[in-house]
């Protein structure tokens, strides 16, 4: 008996050789005589019969002649060597392929016109046809569960085999929540590049240019792969004498954004360890921003903050005894360093943070049994966390906060029902997922959470899913004793009727408490071709948290009183500082419906074979359409008992009722466009103390639009077996707000309060970037 190893096409099909990246990856080989039940004998010959095809139909021929048309046949048409015996049954699986079938699925050709630079923008690009909501998606590697996704993210596109969009029955099966999308990434078994890009931006007003370098090495052998990276940014701080409609002799010497520049590097390696992986990564970044604050007589008066990063995590995953496992490991640290200048300090106040957090968590998975429905499988994680933070300032003592963290998950997914079995196969698939956890921290009680959910599939178009979620959270070290950080902020004081220059106070809070969220949600999708042509979504959520903490809300006439004690005035009434870290909260009420409809339209994409031309670049191309509208049905806070209720909709905190997304992606073999828009309502900020309205601040409607484009020239070039330096080459321009739009305000008798001139409300405008990529 002998085992053969041949290249099949990525399609499954016999009858043409594809690219010959797939390899079989389980093979099972019959020889008369190995078994000795004669069924199994008569199962083998029925399959080769039926493998035979027409040809096997003819009379045979007899002599050399014969012989050679038979191997000639064996190798062209089956891709098998002719030494290969016919008596042989391969049964193949593809490379890389997941616990479930794939919903939806890429190849190269369809995976190049987007355009994207890395898979991590890719993923971003593929948002409406992975999850309508464009909550990320949880990512696997080969059909593997990773620890860190990070590192791949930064993978060119061309790395990929194919990317495959699992169903949502697959975020159970590998320990994801229920509601997380999952995606395979199937990369190449061998490749390797130098990827070169530059960027420059500019916008279409003037000022702040920014540029951006970045050269990434990539290579895969087989299970074993590795990266590295290097990015460089910097851009120009732009002025407030830049913007016309804002001059004056001191605006010369302050900055609406801070020059920065910043260095990061990343770097990963995954590599087999007897029957595991294991993989090992690192990133360290460097970054800085200066700004002005205007002149103290002839002293400028800065604002400078400086931060350093250093992460390192490593994951060991594999089979242990019908389980499956993943131990990863990281750790983090993290510093900072902030200077802030003002009149009323000469040498500034500053203040510096370091922070060291150490995390392991182990991950196992098991089919528990198997149920007619399906498979019911468990989800075990235990992980644990320290956190370290240490913050100094000079207006206080050096301070130090550690945090010791126990949590535990535990989970079940519990199939029902299934449309392929006879009992009850009627009602179609219904699955159950159970979800209980608790964490363990110092100097906080034990929190629990859980999550009931129930799923339904009707039809095979349709997919329904309920979900009930409880939670009580541990306060993270940076929420309770991040370092105090000031800055200035431009806003507009509705007291005075006049724009100010004020001190923003930012950092941890330690008088905020723990609280609980209870979120409700219930989602239909529906695809009524039953592929990605079309596909309808439609979600209701509904959040409850109690206790807890919320944002610091938007300043108006109707949140200052509440916070009367964290906002500072001078003698004259004029702003002074505001204490904008975060607040402890009583209740806080959201509950939402949104819709999307995506459209997916595909040419017959043709595979390029071995000595045939590829076609023509309007043969094979792709548009996709998504439109999503967001209706905010109730947005409350309350801060404390007693304390008037704010509806954030109804003139309390400026919020749009309505919002639309549009996103439009169009490729061709070297040619590519994408298009995003965002409309908000109407909305309201109301003065408490007029109640006719007349000092209300109106926020008309807004639309902003994005537009991308790519162009490889050396993709529309007659195929050839020559290469040139157009070869690989990505030419990309990418406008932000296409037409220069900015939110309007406007009072109740049409004119323009004081501060929200265009300049005032978005200095920076449209903008314009040219990049360029090169692959070697």
């Amino acid at each position: 008996m002998m085992v053969r190893d041949y290249p099949l096409p990525l399609d499954g099909s016999f009858a043409r050789q594809g690219r010959g990246h797939g390899r079989p990856a389980a093979k099972f080989c019959y020889h008369p005589g190995l078994f000795s039940t004669s069924l199994l004998e008569v199962l083998a010959i029925f399959l080769c019969i039926a493998g035979a095809g027409p040809a096997d139909a003819q009379a045979p021929s007899s002599g050399a002649g014969a012989k050679a048309a038979d191997e000639v046949e064996k190798s062209a048409v089956y891709g098998m060597p002719p030494d290969a015996d016919p008596r042989e049954i391969v049964v193949t699986a593809r490379r890389g392929e997941a616990l479930v079938e794939p919903e939806a699925e890429l190849g190269e050709d369809r995976i190049g016109m987007y355009g994207a630079f890395t898979i991590g923008e890719l993923i971003r690009d593929l948002a409406p046809l992975i999850d309508g909501r464009g909550k990320p998606p949880a990512l696997l590697v080969n059909g593997k569960r990773v620890g860190d996704s990070t590192g791949i993210e930064g993978f060119p596109p061309e790395a990929l085999d194919r990317l495959a969009i699992l169903p949502p029955e697959a975020a159970a099966r590998y320990g994801y929540p229920a509601d997380q999308r999952v995606v395979n990434l199937v990369l190449k078994p061998h490749f390797a590049s130098w990827t070169l890009r530059a960027t420059a931006t500019l916008p279409t007003a003037g000022g702040r240019d920014a540029e951006t370098f970045s050269a990434n090495r990539v290579a895969i052998d087989g299970p074993t792969y590795w990266n590295a990276g290097v990015r460089v940014s910097r851009a120009r701080r732009l002025l407030r004498s830049e913007r016309m409609s804002l001059s004056d002799e001191e605006d010369r010497y302050k900055s609406l954004f801070p020059s920065t520049r910043g260095v990061d590097f990343t770097a990963g390696v995954t590599h087999p360890i007897g029957d595991f992986s294991g993989s090992l990564s690192l990133s360290a970044g460097v970054n800085g921003n200066r700004g002005l604050l205007g002149r103290d007589g002839n002293r400028l008066l800065r604002d400078r903050q400086d931060t350093r990063s250093f992460n390192l995590s490593t994951t060991l995953g594999g089979a242990i005894g019908g389980f499956q496992t993943s131990l990863s490991a990281s750790y983090a640290r993290n510093w900072g360093e902030n200077l802030f200048e003002d009149s009323a300090s000469a040498p500034g106040r500053r203040s510096s943070s370091k922070s060291e957090n150490w995390n392991a968590q182990l991950f196992v998975n098991k089919t528990v049994a198997a149920l007619p429905a399906g498979p019911l499988t468990s989800n075990l994680m235990i992980g644990g966390n320290r956190s370290v933070l240490r913050s100094r300032s000079d207006e206080g003592p050096t301070s130090a906060f550690r945090r010791n963290q126990l949590t535990t998950q535990l989970s079940f997914a519990i199939p029902v029902t299934s449309r392929d079995t006879p009992f009850l196969g009627a009602i179609g698939n219904i699955s159950v997922d159970l979800v209980g956890g608790l964490d363990m921290a110092s100097h906080e009680k034990q929190r629990s959470r859980y999550t009931l959910g129930l799923n339904w599939s009707p039809i095979a178009a349709l997919d329904l899913r309920a979900s009930l979620t409880y939670s009580e959270m541990v306060l993270s070290a940076e929420l309770l004793n991040a370092p105090r950080t000031e800055t200035t902020m431009r806003l507009y004081d509705y007291l005075r009727q006049e724009t100010a220059e004020t001190i923003w106070i930012l950092g941890g809070n330690p008088e905020l408490r723990s609280g609980s969220q209870r979120l409700l949600s219930l989602r239909a999708t529906l695809r009524p071709f039953g592929s990605q042509l079309v596909t309808f979504t439609t979600d209701y959520q509904r959040q409850v948290g109690r206790g807890g903490i919320a944002p610091f809300p938007q300043l108006g006439p109707t949140t200052e009183p509440i916070f009367a004690d964290r906002i500072v005035r001078d003698a004259d009434g004029r702003l002074v500082s505001i204490d904008a870290r975060p607040i402890p909260i009583e209740r806080d009420l959201t509950s939402q419906l949104s819709s999307s409809v995506t459209l997916f339209f595909a040419g017959k994409a043709k595979v390029a074979y071995s000595g045939v031309p590829k076609a023509r670049i309007w043969d094979n191309g792709q548009i996709t359409l998504s439109l999503r509208h967001n209706w905010q049905l109730r947005s409350e806070l309350l801060i404390a008992p007693g304390l008037p209720l704010l509806d954030r909709l109804g003139g309390d905190g400026g919020q749009s009722r309505h919002t639309l997304a549009l996103q439009v992606n169009a490729g061709w073999r070297g040619l590519g466009a994408n298009l995003s828009g965002n409309w908000q309502s109407a909305a309201r900020v109301r003065d408490a103390a007029n109640p006719g309205g007349q000092r209300d601040f109106v926020y008309p409607a807004t639309t902003q639009f994005n537009l991308g484009l790519f162009f490889e020239p050396g993709q529309l070039r007659p195929a050839s077996g020559k290469r040139s330096w157009l070869s690989k080459l990505r030419l990309t321009l990418d406008v932000q707000n296409l037409f220069d739009t900015y939110r309007r305000v406007r009072l109740a008798d049409g004119s323009i309060p004081a501060g929200y001139r265009r300049y005032e409300v978005e200095p920076l405008g449209r903008t314009i970037q040219i990049g360029i990529q090169k692959q070697f």
